[in-house]
């Protein structure tokens, strides 16, 4: 190493610049750890072969440097913009604000950003939502699919055709893969509890944004997750050798009014339900509603079970129970399993995990002596 390369080597006492008046560049974190500019970038960007010591010093020496990488420059050289767009359906949900957060979180270890757009359940906006993010060179995306019929913005071959994992909803006719849950068990589930304790006439709330207000039939077309629950339910109840009556179900759109309206025009049978299986958060607070116009008791003289767990049904008096659907692990596997595709090409992989139920006070036991 000659005197000259030695007088512009940055050093680590310099203050964070390379040289008075420019941020460090590459060259001179390549130039403090003592590698090459190919050996630092590849540190860096975390990509390629570089061995641990290599790494550490390269990491030390970006530290040191205070050095910031034009990721502009980057995403251009590598045509990667370290960004996953999420398409999700109803951001004010509770299991889709902590899917958000989940996803943020395992992707930021990744040194990956989420662009996030909301569809509101809405077809036409996810069509909209995900050629915006294309548009942005997103490297990958996480949709949450609310389309039941055209289905083709969700293609994965074609020129502008990024990596795409499907969460929490299926697409029968596009070979993705999808992060889900096993919704035909989790609300068979909830009905095997129901009817443990000794609940015979069990009605259903079931969230279904294709339904116009609320209904009895359900819609032609729904998402896979409304197909699977009513599914489950009915499933279990034959099982346990029941039926829905079918003045106990309604589908609704996911508004409290319309909801409530539907849980009254269920309660108000001349034999109604004593219990009650919501599909999400929505329906449960629709539940709750119509029970206090009509001064019902949540949890002894209507039960409630609802799917997805949130703050409030923890707390609320009496606490619901629920079906929890594991998010996090949800999260994460579609994360890492976009990423994998992202950096290897290979195929994204499927995952369907298994949702658990969590007894709290809100079912009444009629096996008791004295209850009806």
């Amino acid at each position: 190493m000659d005197e000259n390369t030695r007088k512009t080597r940055p050093s680590a006492k310099s203050g964070g610049e390379a040289k008075a008046g420019r941020p460090a560049r590459l060259i001179d974190v390549a130039r403090l750890a003592d590698v090459s500019r190919a050996t630092a970038a590849r540190a860096l960007g975390q990509y390629g072969l570089v061995g641990q010591e290599t790494r550490d010093k390269v990491m030390a020496a970006a530290k040191a440097l205070n050095y910031q990488a034009n990721e502009v420059a980057r995403s251009m050289r590598s045509g990667k913009t370290l960004t996953i767009g999420l398409v999700v359906a109803a951001i004010s949900n509770s299991f889709f604000n902590s899917t958000i957060l989940a996803i943020m979180e395992t992707a930021a270890r990744y040194g990956y950003q989420i662009l996030i757009l909301n569809t509101n359940d809405n077809a036409e906006l996810e069509v909209e939502a995900v050629r915006v993010l294309r548009e942005k060179r997103v490297d990958g995306l996480i949709v949450v699919p609310s389309s039941v019929g055209d289905t083709s913005h969700l293609d994965p071959q074609g020129p502008s055709s990024v990596p795409i994992v499907l969460f929490d909803r299926l697409v029968a006719d596009k070979p993705l893969a999808a992060m889900t849950t096993d919704d035909i068990f989790g609300a068979g589930e909830a009905i095997r509890h129901l009817v443990s304790r000794g609940h015979r006439r069990i009605g259903m709330l079931i969230a279904a944004q294709t339904t116009e207000g609320h209904s009895i039939d359900r819609p032609a077309r729904v998402v896979s997750t409304v197909e699977e629950r009513a599914v489950g339910a009915e499933l279990a109840m034959a099982a346990a050798g029941l039926s829905f009556e079918p003045g106990w179900v309604r589908y609704s759109v996911n508004a409290i009014a319309v909801a409530t309206d539907a849980a009254l025009s269920i309660l108000r049978q001349p034999n109604p339900p004593t219990a009650i299986l919501t599909t999400n958060e929505e329906m449960a607070l629709a539940a709750v509603s119509a029970a206090r116009q009509l001064q019902l008791g949540i949890g002894t003289d209507l039960s409630l079970v609802s799917i997805d767990d949130t703050a409030w049904l923890k707390v609320f008096s009496p606490p619901v129970t629920v079906i929890e659907r594991p998010i996090h692990a949800l999260a994460q596997a579609a994360v890492e399993s976009l990423i994998g595709e992202i950096r290897s090409g290979l195929p994204a992989r499927s995952a369907r995990l298994q949702p658990r139920l969590i007894e709290r006070e809100s079912v009444c036991d009629l096996t008791v002596a004295g209850r009806r």
